[in-house]
């Protein structure tokens, strides 16, 4: 019998419902729900729904069945309890590592969406003179878009131009339509870096799926050669393989989640099950009205917009940030001139916005975790690659071993020395 108030969910919710409403029939809502369950089982299971073992890398070494990830659907817990928030920066560590001086490792975020890996990817648009008018930042996973292109079409294409005002009459349908009539999530209004126009999430990695992996695996609790407990989450991430050391986001919320298994409880991921903004401090930003950098003024009301989710409640998926039109400049320079995004100012080091990247520094992640409490810790295990490896050599021993029993039986004698 459960602990009073713990019950199983009806269904997973689509991602930052009610916050993000797209319409979606009682039925629809239903299938999506089952994709999520099966994502989920896949891995408490380690088996795939068409019953060949989960396995992970070149090798195909197998996953082993979690004792401490579960699925809502299936198992009651609290659903009412206040969700462990799992933070990030959404800057690019990768491109911070590698490019650690600024303004460069800001242009490079900016060049290509391959580069923003940490689940948050944005697009810039810029007038002739090199100013920013837009940019647009995005968290959805490319899975939901292709669910919302498979069961409601009709919302894709009213989305992508009311999504994006400033480009609707460019805007047509035939751009994210294949020929044969699937959707293509690397159109140009979504796959680029210049339109200021993302829709979802298109690096390779970016995905739910990814995020439902990374969650799961790391509620393994992993030992190292000599028995200890593995607690630094670079080490932790490199022995489960469930992502890339180098990022924010991976090992954060695979040590985040490891954290709460090492202490007796079974973990999950709050529904609606997604990736969120959550928050985006603004705190640093003036506007330049004068175009002097000597009389900043508050950063006009709208010109930060989450056009979905709830970024008041942690739940942001999709934010533009664009002047609003009338908000003219003074002084001089900038008198009766419409002012763009590059007219902002960040007060913390006296840089006008040049790059999409630059807000993405103050842009924090979240995956939300949830628990069930009062449990005991699994065995910790060994890394798997390591494992397997162990596991050929010792098969390989004893192959040794039968061969040249084999032989001992037809020859009785063995010269020292001798290979079998």
């Amino acid at each position: 019998m459960g602990i009073l108030g713990e019950r199983t969910l009806d269904e997973f919710d689509p991602p930052a419902y009610p916050y993000v409403d797209d319409g979606l029939t009682p039925a629809q809502k239903l299938a999506w729900s089952k994709q999520i369950s099966e994502w989920m089982n896949t891995e408490i299971t380690a088996t795939k729904p068409n019953g060949k073992p989960l396995t992970f890398g070149r090798d195909k070494i197998p996953r082993i069945p979690l004792s401490q990830f579960f699925n809502g659907t299936v198992t009651a817990y609290d659903v009412d309890q206040k969700p462990v928030f799992i933070t990030w920066t959404g800057f690019p560590n990768l491109v911070a590592v590698k490019y650690p001086n600024e303004p460069r490792r800001w242009k490079e975020a900016d060049k290509a969406r391959e580069n923003q890996d940490e689940y948050l990817e944005w697009s810039v648009k810029r007038d002739d003179d090199d100013n920013i008018i837009v940019v647009t930042f995005t968290c959805e996973g490319p899975e939901y878009w292709r669910f919302l292109a498979e069961e409601e079409p009709e919302r894709i294409d009213s989305l992508y131009p009311s999504l994006s005002p400033l480009f609707k009459d460019e805007m047509k349908k035939e751009d994210w339509w294949r020929e044969d009539g699937k959707y293509n999530p690397n159109n140009k209004w979504n796959d680029s870096t210049d339109t200021g126009s993302i829709m979802h999430l298109v690096h390779i990695n970016n995905t739910l799926s990814a995020e439902v992996d990374i969650a799961a695996q790391g509620t393994v609790i992993r030992m190292d050669d000599d028995g200890n407990i593995i607690k630094d989450k670079a080490k932790l991430i490199n022995c489960s393989a469930y992502g890339s050391a180098q990022r924010n986001s991976d090992p954060r919320i695979g040590d985040a989640i490891n954290g709460l298994t090492r202490q007796g409880n079974a973990v999950s991921i709050a529904n609606p099950v997604a990736i969120y903004m959550y928050s985006f401090d603004t705190g640093n930003f003036k506007l330049d009205i004068e175009g002097t950098g000597e009389n900043m003024v508050d950063v006009p009301h709208g010109t930060f917009n989450f056009q979905r989710g709830n970024i008041d409640k942690n739940m942001g998926v999709r934010l533009q940030v664009h002047i609003p039109d009338g908000i003219v400049g003074t002084g001089p320079d900038n008198k009766g001139k419409q002012l763009t995004v590059s007219d902002i100012v960040d007060t913390s080091n006296n840089q006008n916005i040049l790059f999409g990247a630059q807000f993405a520094d103050y842009i924090q992640m979240t995956v939300r975790g949830v628990a069930i409490g009062g449990g005991a810790a699994a065995p910790p295990q060994p890394c798997p690659k390591k494992a397997a490896k162990l596991a050929q050599s010792e098969a390989g021993v004893a192959l040794n071993s039968l061969s040249a029993e084999s032989c001992d039986a037809s020859t009785n004698e063995r010269t020292e020395g001798t290979r079998w």
